[in-house]
C-alpha cells in the first residue's frame, strides 16, 4: 500500500467509525484506521476534538473499559474435623459452576492456516479487549499509558446458530481480517457487521513485509449477509 492508498484507506475508514459513533464497530474501524497510519507515518487520532490528517470529521478515541468499583468478597469455607483427618467440605455448586462457566473459542485462523481456509460463519456475539503485539504479546498502549482496545468477534462456525459448542471461533478484527470485513459490509450496503449476520472469510494468504520487523499482512476476503432486521445505508 502506497502513502497515497493508505491516505485514502485511513479516510474511509474514519468515515466508517463516524457513522457508527459510540459502539465497539466503531472502535474497530478507528483502530485500524490508526495501524495504518503508524505504518506509513502519519498521524493518529487520540483526542476527540482532533482532526485526522486526511480532513475528515473529528473521530473519538476508544475508551477502555473499566470494571465496576466493588468490594472484594471472602470466600468461605467449612472444614469438618474427625479424630483422624480434616477435609474441607466443597459447595454442592462448584461442579455445576465449572459446567456453566464460558469457555474462550479458540482463533479462526492461525499459524497453520493456508491459503484457502475458510469458516462460514454466523456472528453471536461482538465485544473488545485489550490489543496485543504480533511478535512480543505485550499489551499495546496509547501516548497516555492506556491500553489500546481491539474489537473481537465469536462466530459459530458449525452451521448453525447456536451460541454454544465446539464450533465457536474468535476473530480479532484488525489488520486483513477487518479490510476484509469492511469491504464485505460496503457490498452488503451495510455499515458493520452485527450480532446474528453470516458470511464466509476466506484466508488468501501473506502479503508484502512491511515496517522494520518486516512482517507480512495477512490477507482475507470476506462475504457479508445481514440479518433482516439490520438497517442499510
Amino acid at each position: 500500500m502506497n502513502h497515497k492508498h493508505a491516505i485514502d484507506k485511513i479516510t474511509k475508514l474514519r468515515a466508517h467509525a463516524d457513522s457508527v459513533h459510540g459502539t465497539p464497530e466503531a472502535a474497530l474501524y478507528r483502530l485500524r484506521a490508526n495501524d495504518i497510519a503508524r505504518e506509513h507515518g502519519l498521524p493518529v487520532t487520540t483526542d476527540p476534538r482532533a482532526t485526522s490528517t486526511t480532513g475528515t470529521a473529528p473521530v473519538n478515541p476508544v475508551q477502555p473499559r473499566t470494571k465496576p468499583n466493588t468490594s472484594p468478597t471472602t470466600r468461605r469455607t467449612t472444614v469438618t474435623t474427625t479424630a483422624t483427618k480434616t477435609a474441607a467440605t466443597r459447595s454442592p455448586g462448584d461442579p455445576l459452576h465449572l459446567a456453566f462457566a464460558p469457555r474462550t473459542p479458540r482463533a479462526a485462523f492461525g499459524r497453520n492456516s493456508q491459503p484457502g481456509d475458510e469458516i462460514l460463519f454466523h456472528i453471536v456475539r461482538i465485544d473488545q479487549e485489550p490489543d496485543t503485539d504480533y511478535v512480543t504479546k505485550a499489551v499495546k498502549k496509547d501516548d497516555d499509558g492506556n491500553p489500546i482496545m481491539v474489537a473481537t468477534m465469536i462466530v459459530q462456525t458449525d452451521g448453525s446458530t447456536r451460541v454454544t459448542g465446539q464450533g465457536l471461533r474468535k476473530l480479532w478484527i484488525r489488520s486483513g481480517i477487518a479490510d476484509a470485513l469492511v469491504e464485505a459490509c460496503v457490498a452488503a450496503g451495510v455499515r458493520t457487521p452485527v450480532v446474528g449476520g453470516s458470511g464466509v472469510l476466506r484466508y488468501l494468504g501473506e502479503g508484502e513485509p512491511y515496517g522494520s520487523r518486516r512482517v507480512a499482512p495477512k490477507l482475507f476476503e470476506a462475504t457479508y449477509q445481514p440479518p433482516i432486521d439490520q438497517e442499510t445505508c
